[in-house]
């Protein structure tokens, strides 16, 4: 079976520099992440701040180059510097930013912003294009007439189904969207997650979806990648990861999340821990982990998959399952 979205074994290293010392320093952002997407699913990655998830995305929309691995998309190697899939990376997988205040243009009228996608992307007349920005502003929950307000004009909301029209203008196969309910209050968060939900049914988009918020994470997704410090430590179905997560670190984040810990009252609340440097052997999440051993502080444990698909990355595990292809 074809995916719609593969990752394969996907690495960023960034060269740090202290300036007043004059060196030099390489930090490995995420580390050998693989992950499939079909059509009309939602993956969502979760984890703490650092864990490498947005540095993961500008990996997978084209912002940045990989250091190593490659992304698939319908089957086609994606190379960062050829021209022709650029723009097929550019009108087939869209992203929304966390916050809308920021990523819109507050000197641009709304109707120039997602006009400017489909003069760069499609060869349209002004009548379709006008056409096409209403049809879509309607699509969101907006009014035609909106489009000829600036930014500044509307609501948190409002601005962030803004950036929703401009990502699925273009009738996209996949939208990466990063923390898109963070910046916004808690009584509209429910109102476009609805909207995202709605649109992913009647346009048949798929979902990578970037979050720390485990309740939203329920309500929308299909299956769930956890990363903790640039790497996988638990992928599976949303059963799977909500009903017996695996990972001491899974464990953690439900351990932390005040709606989930009289679900899970025995799991625990690790300390910080620095990142793991570039070489270093051992799991990642060794220093923070109470069930560590010494082994793995030698080596890291492979990601496993059981027999329903439930990947985990840790040598407590049953050792029955077999390493995730």
């Amino acid at each position: 079976m074809m995916h719609l979205l593969e990752a394969q074994n996907l690495s960023k290293c960034y060269n740090l520099r202290n300036y007043q010392f004059g060196k030099t320093a390489r930090l490995e952002a995420i580390k050998n992440i693989s992950f499939t997407l079909d059509a009309g699913q939602t993956l969502a990655i979760v984890g703490e701040s650092g864990s490498g998830k947005s540095t993961l995305a500008r990996q997978i929309i084209g912002i940045e180059a990989p250091t190593n691995g490659r992304v698939v998309f319908n089957g086609e190697e994606l190379n960062y510097k050829n021209k022709k899939h650029r723009k097929l990376r550019f009108k087939n997988i869209r992203m929304i930013f966390q916050n809308p205040y920021e990523s819109l243009n507050p000197q641009a009228r709304v109707g120039s912003t997602l006009e400017e996608v489909l003069l760069i992307n499609t060869q349209l007349s002004a009548k379709q294009r006008k056409r096409k920005i209403e049809e879509t502003l309607t699509k969101v929950g907006l009014l035609p007439e909106h489009q000829y307000r600036y930014p500044y004009m509307f609501s948190g909301g409002q601005r962030q189904r803004i950036a929703i029209a401009r990502a699925i203008i273009l009738d996209p196969k996949i939208i990466i969207a990063d923390e898109p309910l963070s910046a916004l209050d808690v009584s509209i968060q429910a109102q476009i997650l609805n909207l995202m939900q709605e649109l992913q049914e009647q346009m048949k988009i798929s979902y990578l979806f970037i979050s720390h918020d485990l309740n939203v994470v329920e309500h929308i997704a299909d299956n769930v990648m956890v990363m903790f410090h640039g790497e996988v430590v638990e992928l599976g179905s949303i059963e799977h990861i909500y009903d017996d997560p695996q990972h001491p670190y899974t464990q953690a984040l439900f351990a932390s999340t005040p709606m989930y810990r009289r679900r899970f009252p025995d799991f625990a609340q690790p300390q910080f821990s620095k990142r793991k440097g570039v070489g270093e052997e051992g799991c990642c999440f060794a220093k923070r982990c109470q069930y560590c051993q010494s082994h793995c502080e030698q080596e890291a444990p492979p990601l496993l998959s059981d027999q329903n698909g439930h990947e985990i990355a840790c040598f407590n595990v049953n050792s029955d399952q077999k390493q995730a292809s």
